[in-house]
C-alpha cells in the first residue's frame, strides 16, 4: 500500500515538474520571438527613417563639413540606435548591413568627434552620446573581424 501511495506522489510531482517545466520553456521561446520581432521592427523603423527623412539623407551625402544643426540631428539619430543596441533591442547585425558605414564614417569624421568632445566637455558629462560611441565601436570590431577571415 505504502509503495502505491509513494509511487503516486512521485508520479504526482515529475507531472507537475513537468508541466512548470513546459510552461516555462514556451514563455522563453514566446519572449525570445517577441524580442526578435521587436528588434526586426525597431530596425526598420531606423532604416525607413534614415532613407526618408529629408534631413537625414542631406547630411548622409553632404560633401563639405556639417554644421553644428546637422551634427546634432545626425547624432541623435545614431545615439538613438546605439541604445537600442545597448539593450539589445535591435539586430546590432542588421544595422551594420544598412547602417553601418554611416555609423562608423560619423564616427571616424574628425569634425563630429570634436563636437562630440565639446558637449561633453561643455556640459562636464562623458557620457554624451556614449551609445553612439559603443555602437560605432562594436560595428568596427565587426567590421575588422570579417576583413581578418
Amino acid at each position: 500500500m505504502d509503495a502505491i501511495l509513494l509511487s503516486g506522489l512521485v508520479g504526482a510531482i515529475v507531472g507537475a515538474a513537468t508541466a512548470i517545466a513546459a510552461q516555462f520553456l514556451g514563455h522563453r521561446l514566446a519572449t525570445k520571438r517577441e524580442l526578435l520581432r521587436f528588434q526586426i521592427q525597431s530596425f526598420e523603423r531606423f532604416r525607413r527613417e534614415f532613407s526618408e527623412d529629408e534631413n537625414l539623407r542631406q547630411i548622409s551625402i553632404k560633401k563639405e563639413p556639417l554644421t553644428d544643426d546637422e551634427i546634432d540631428d545626425y547624432l541623435g539619430f545614431f545615439e538613438e540606435i546605439g541604445l537600442y543596441f545597448h539593450r539589445y533591442l535591435v539586430d546590432v547585425e542588421l544595422v551594420d548591413e544598412i547602417l553601418g558605414d554611416s555609423i562608423i564614417d560619423a564616427w571616424e569624421d574628425e569634425h563630429i568627434r570634436r563636437a562630440i568632445g565639446s558637449v561633453r566637455g561643455a556640459e562636464d558629462d562623458p557620457t554624451y552620446f556614449r551609445y553612439f560611441e559603443r555602437l560605432a565601436k562594436h560595428l568596427i570590431e565587426m567590421r575588422d573581424k570579417r576583413i581578418k577571415k
